[in-house]
Parts: structure tokens; sequence; C-alpha cells
């Protein structure tokens, strides 16, 4: 029987030249890639303690501080239940692939590159369903090491069920035979049913293309919309009370499970004209001709698409046009926005950026090809759209969600910096880690704000591991806290070499904590797993885990990750994670930082613009830090306002081209 991978000459030479570049690359061949991956490590007791305590001496007022350090050495002392939790977790690891895994658990040119953005999709979906993707490779300690594939398998094989509890990742099992494969495409705020094979036959690019008109011809018209795709934007428990209700019909338990089933889907969103709602220099009584006049002048920019990706825009007009419960959506608009909103669940965000990067590639190759698939021969069936049976009850709640989500948008603080003046180009130049540089940046940007430190979370991958996922770097060490108190020196005391050897000694102990995390070692989920033990076997939860300063090491008030990707002017967005902080995703360039920095407007002591600005000019210190020291001059810096003594802008620049962005959405819970 013939494989489907000789079916696809372009895909088949575009891996074996990945394949053959690993080959030729002597890191990589000192790694056995078939060789099972090590299990994750159960860090040792002590180290983890030691570690959450360091997190903590920044943060916690001295008397709190002393309370949670007696409270660690009573469970670590040699009669501490602590000892009796490790033990068991380490029972428990030694009967499991991975000891930490069940925590994650629970118009035309449109139709055109969509097309061809879903032939792509399905042959790439042959190597994960073959698992015969090339091995990711560790670029860093240990260079060339296999990483974990695990969470590549799960982007189009999984779906988020709410629940009136808690949640479950429903995972489809890929079958030998092929049956009938379909995708979800939403377009005007309803659901319809792609299928993409067809009696054993894949569906090729022009066929893809006439189904895809037919889905806009039929939804223009008949334009009234079902609106249901909403009520996945509601908390979880809502949204898992109002799923039972409408699985009580026969009907929507269909179309319920033609979406919860599809490989993915495909979001063609309607161009949102008013990005005055973006602009500021709009009169609130310019007349209709003037408003018109100026809608046509103003561009779009990083905002307004981060914004429509994440949510469906301000003037809600694709809001409908979702279904935030499956993993992969991908949503391409009449004006040539192009992004990805993507449940957190199943996997990181760098499966999913590496996994669209390999595939963009791949699209570009194939393009370049003068084979095609040969014709189908198959009748092209017609698209279905999805019906629903709303009792009074739904209709009431589609309002409810509408209303929820209105607010929800409102609610959201989200500011787009683009710096220009430099990248990681100049932080390499003085042998300096780009992420760590970035990480003390936050910091300090934080600390000039508020006058403290707070708890971090930066992810941290394990994929060296079997079924690893990530673990957390805390950027807030006590090194950080001493380097960002000497920079505020009023008295001109501390002069600036030694202000930058404080903060390369903080940027070390950054490096380190990142060290220590992907080799296994970190502390945030042996804390978990010891707590979790504890319930498991029925033994009280310790006082460590009731403290403050336990609650306090969870409340992530600067929620960060570096989300690098080398796909043209694209960057990666989310929300903060607690109402009083900030999520500050960063992608580093040779010439560049791109950083989307998120808040709630509802919380009084936040401000993402405020931050932005305030790390522009944190950047700039930096900057005059080092450059200071390097030309041997010993003036100490003060505390001033860079941008603004300099003259520099800050406002993000507006583009003027088509970009893309990728959304994270988080796992939700309740307020």
């Amino acid at each position: 029987m013939e494989t489907l991978t000789s079916q696809l000459p372009t895909l088949n030479k575009y891996i074996k030249r990945i394949k053959r570049q690993q080959t030729e690359d002597k890191d990589c061949n000192k790694w056995d890639v078939e060789k099972q991956l090590p299990k994750l490590p159960v860090p040792d007791l002590n180290s983890t303690l030691d570690k959450y305590l360091r997190c903590l001496q920044p943060i916690l007022p001295s008397k709190k501080f002393e309370h949670t350090r007696k409270l660690v050495e009573e469970f670590r002392s040699p009669n501490g239940i602590g000892h009796q939790l490790q033990e068991l977790l380490l029972k428990y690891a030694s009967e499991t692939e991975n000891w930490v895994r069940q925590y994650f658990k629970d118009e035309n040119d449109q139709l055109r590159f969509v097309s061809r953005l879903i032939c792509g999709i399905l042959d790439y979906k042959v190597l994960i369903d073959a698992r015969e993707l090339p091995v990711d490779r560790a670029t860093s300690r240990e260079k060339g090491q296999p990483l974990c594939m695990e969470q590549y398998y799960r982007l189009f094989s999984s779906y988020r069920i709410p629940g009136a509890d808690n949640d479950r990742l429903l995972l489809t099992k890929t079958k030998v035979i092929h049956e009938p494969e379909h995708v979800i495409v939403a377009y005007r705020n309803t659901f319809w049913v792609l299928d993409v094979v067809v009696n054993f036959t894949r569906l090729d690019e022009d066929d893809l293309y006439v189904l895809l008109k037919r889905i806009v011809q039929m939804g223009d018209d008949d334009p009234v919309s079902d609106d249901v795709g909403i009520f996945s934007s509601l908390p979880r428990r809502m949204w898992g009370k109002i799923r039972m209700e409408l699985m009580t019909d026969a009907l929507n338990r269909d179309s319920l499970d033609l979406i919860e089933r599809c490989i993915f889907l495909v979001c063609l969103d309607k161009v949102e004209n008013n990005w005055d709602i973006y602009d500021n220099t709009l009169e609130s009584n310019a007349d209709e001709c003037t408003l018109l006049t100026k809608y046509s002048e103003i561009e779009r920019n990083n905002l307004s698409l981060a914004e429509q990706i994440l949510h469906g825009g301000k003037n809600m007009i694709n809001c409908c046009n979702r279904w935030y419960d499956k993993t992969m959506q991908f949503i391409v608009g009449e004006d040539g926005a192009c992004g990805v909103n993507y449940e957190h669940s199943p996997s990181e965000a760098i499966a999913v950026i590496q996994l669209i990067e390999h595939l963009f590639r791949y699209m570009t190759e194939k393009s370049k090809e003068r084979f095609r698939r040969s014709k189908s021969l198959c009748e092209l069936p017609t698209p279905h759209r999805l019906k629903w049976n709303l009792n009074k009850l739904l209709r009431r709640q589609i309002k409810t969600a509408k209303d929820t989500l209105r607010s929800s948008i409102d609610d959201f603080d989200l500011n787009i910096l683009e710096f220009n003046d430099y990248g990681k180009a100049f932080v390499k130049l003085h042998n300096m880690s780009p992420d760590a540089f970035i990480q003390m940046s936050l910091q300090f940007t934080y600390f000039k704000m508020y006058d403290k430190l707070v708890s971090t979370y930066e992810s941290a991958s394990t994929r060296r591991f079997y079924f690893g996922r990530v673990d957390n770097i805390r950027a807030n060490t006590p090194e950080v806290l001493e380097w960002a108190q000497a920079m505020v020196d009023e008295e001109n005391i501390i002069p600036a070499a030694e202000k930058l050897q404080l903060f390369r000694r903080a940027m070390q102990a950054q490096t380190d904590l990142m060290i220590q995390n992907i080799l296994g070692q970190g502390m945030d989920n042996h804390m978990l797993a010891l707590k979790q033990i504890a319930h498991n076997h029925q033994i009280p939860i310790p006082e460590l885990f009731l403290d403050e300063g336990y609650k306090m090491s969870s409340h992530f008030a600067l929620s960060t990750s570096q989300v690098t990707t080398n796909l043209a002017e694209s960057f990666m967005c989310y929300g903060a994670v607690v109402p009083d902080g900030y999520g500050c995703s960063y992608n580093v360039h040779d010439d560049q930082f791109c950083f989307c920095i998120s808040s709630f407007k509802s919380c009084l002591t936040t401000d993402s613009t405020r931050f932005a600005d305030v790390l522009t000019d944190t950047l700039y210190e930096i900057r005059d830090l080092c450059t200071l020291v390097q030309k041997q001059q010993t003036l100490a810096l003060r505390r001033p306002s860079y941008a603004s003594k300099m003259e520099l802008p800050v406002i993000p620049t507006l583009i003027t081209s088509a970009r893309n962005v990728i959304a994270e959405n988080p796992s939700r819970t309740d307020k």
C-alpha cells in the first residue's frame, strides 16, 4: 500500500532536507534520536525549599518572611511532613512516565490563501499522524539534545470540554484507516462543515477554494447569525452549564460533536472599518463625510490586529466568529489580517510557533513546485451549516455572553511597544544574554513604578524529558532587588561600574535559574506535586501551603514570556493572569524589541501605556549604563526619564502592511 508521504513529494523533499541538515550537525550527531528521552527528575527537597525562600525574600516584608522561613524549616525537618511527601512523590515518579504531566491535563485573495493554508496544514498533518516530524533539538546547554515532540501531536487532535466544576481535555485517537475528516469554517458568526477527505481522497487546493466560495455565498445569501460561538468566551463554569443545556437537544449534540471532532477551525473575518476606535484624533462630533474620509486615511495597526485575533475586535463584529475551546483557530480577515488563536492546555507557545514556521516555509516551497496533485475525481460535497435549537433560556444567555465579553473587551488594556533604537545585537556586543537582559528590564520597570518586586512567571521548557512541558523561571531574585535599589540611588554614591556589576550579577542569577529549570531542577512543579501528593493520600495540607507567603508566590503580578518567531512582522500576545497584574510577551530581534503589554483597566494600580513608557525609559537607562562603563566614564547615573530628556518617541509605530499575530488563549478560571 502506497504511503501518504510518498504521495506528497514536496513534503518528502522538505522533510528529508531537514533531517539531512540534522545528520550533518555535529551537535545533533552526539545524540541517539531513537533512544527514549529520560524521565523528568524529581528535584532534591532541600534545593526546592531553598529556591522557594529565595523567591519570597525580595517580595515579602521581613516579619512575614521570617514566619514563612520557620514553616519551611518545620516542613523539611527530619520529622516534618516534607520528607514523607517527597518519598510518596519519588514512588509515584518511579511508576509513571512524567510525574508532573497530570497537572497539565485537566474576497478571492482571502479564500485562495485559506485554501492553500488548509492544504499545507493537511500535508503537515500527515507527518503528525505518522509521528514522523523531524525531532527538535536543544540549541543551548547540551546542544543537539533531542526534545520531546508530544506537544505537536496534540495540536490537531485535542479539544477542551468545559465542565460545571473542572474542564477536561479530549484527545482523539488517529486511526490507521482514513475516516472522513473535516474542518469547521466560521463565517458571519455561523459555523460550516468543510469536508477535506471524501471517499478516502484528499481534496486539493482548487476544490477547497470552490467549497470556501460556496460557504461565503451561502452565508451572504442567508446572513442571519446564530451567535452560538460567543458561549465559549464565557467563564468556564458558566459555559459548562450552558453546554449541558445545549446537550439536551439532539440537533445541538450533533453540532457540538462536529465542532469537537474537527481538525481545526478557520475563521473568515469581516473587515473592521472602525479604526477610529484605535485612533484618538477623531472628534466626537465629526460629520459622516469627515468620518468616511478619515477611515480611508487610518492605517491598520498592531493593536487593532492583536485585539481582533484575541477577541474579534472592539466593535465585536467578529466576536461570535470564534470557538475558543478548539486548540487551533486560524483567523484570516478580508483585509489580509492573519493570526492564530490557540487554547493553551495541550501545548506551549513554542510548539505552536515552530509548527507554524515549518508550515509557512513548506507552503512557500510548495508554491514553487511544478508538481500539482491530480484533480479529485469525486463529486464535491456541499458544505452544510451547523444548526442549533435554542430555547428562550439559551437565547437570553447569548445576550448575557455578549454583555460579558463587551465588558471584558472594554476592560482589556493592551499596549504594543516596538522599541527600535537597539536590539539583541547591542546586548550580545556586551556579552549579555538577551533574555536575561529583558527580564532585568521588566523587573526594574516594575520596581520604578511600584517601589517593589512581585512574583514573576517566565516559562522554561522541560522538553528534554519525556512528556516535558514547562516550569517557571522566577526573575524576582534577591540579586535583582539589590541592583534595582542601586539604580535608583538619588545621592550618586554608587558608581556606574558597580551598578553594571550588580546588573551582571542579577542576570547571572536569572541564567542559573533558567538552566536549573530546563534541566529538570525547577521549583514550581515540585512544590505543586508535593501539595497534590498530600491531597491524593488524604494527608492534611501542610501549613506551608496555607501560608500567605505561598499565596503570594503563586500570585503572578508579572507574567512574561519570550516568544521569538522568525516569521516576518509577527508577534504574540496574551492577557494578564491576575486582576492586578501585567502580561508581557516579547520578541527579540537584532535591531529591535517588541513587547505586548496587557493589564485590566478596572484595576486602579495598573496601566499598560505607563508601563510601556517606563519600560522605554528603562531600556535607554540600561543602554546608557553599559555605554558609560564601556567608555570608562565614572559618572554615576541618576534616574531621569531618558525618553523625555532625549525627546525620543515611545508610541508604537503604526504599520501599513498586513501582519501576523498569535494570540494565546490561556487556561481560564472563574474569578
